[in-house]
């Protein structure tokens, strides 16, 4: 695991951005706190979101989900 500062950190993006790809942990220390850096899974995708979204949408109308209000859904919050 390798922590390195802000400043490091936007001085070298790519070499720091690689290192995460290949899987090793790397952390970015700054005045607002300590973050993790880590790729974006196929499955975190926006694309992937959407069209998972999309599925559900179908299930509901054939049914297979119940429908839920905008407030259900921030209850869930």
């Amino acid at each position: 695991m390798e922590i390195i500062s802000a400043r490091d950190f936007r001085a070298n993006q790519t070499k720091i951005l690689t290192k995460a790809l290949e899987g090793e942990s790397v952390l970015i220390s700054s005045r607002l706190g300590i973050f993790k850096i880590t790729p974006v899974s196929k499955e975190d995708s926006l694309t992937t979101r959407i069209c998972k979204g999309l599925e559900q949408v179908k299930m509901i109308e054939e049914g297979k989900l119940p429908r839920r209000t905008i407030q259900d859904m921030f209850d869930e919050l």
